[in-house]
């Protein structure tokens, strides 16, 4: 399966993180790169390695506790605990 053909079976809204050779291509929502066309025609004909559907879960204080940074800082979570966030990427592996 290529990138181009798993990518049309999920929507828009969805947030995707591409990596290929253990590099981040591309993270955000699906729709975004879309619009890029300079990234997504790059892309969509390589080949699916691995697929995998990965929660990321951060303390909500992450910069002031000085943790790891989120994958998108500047995104408003999914889902918010009491101290944490919670935002779903699939991850695309090519």
């Amino acid at each position: 399966m290529t990138a181009g053909d798993f990518i049309e079976t999920i929507e828009n809204p969805d947030k995707v993180r591409i990596v290929q050779q253990g590099d981040d291509v591309f993270v955000g929502f699906l729709g975004v790169l879309r619009l890029k066309t300079e990234v997504f025609d790059r892309i969509k004909g390589e080949t699916v390695k691995k697929f995998r559907a990965i929660p990321e879960i951060r303390h909500r204080r992450w910069k002031e506790l000085n943790l790891m940074r989120p994958l998108e800082p500047d995104e408003t979570p999914d889902f918010s605990f009491n101290d944490l966030e919670l935002k779903l990427y699939y991850t695309i592996h090519i």
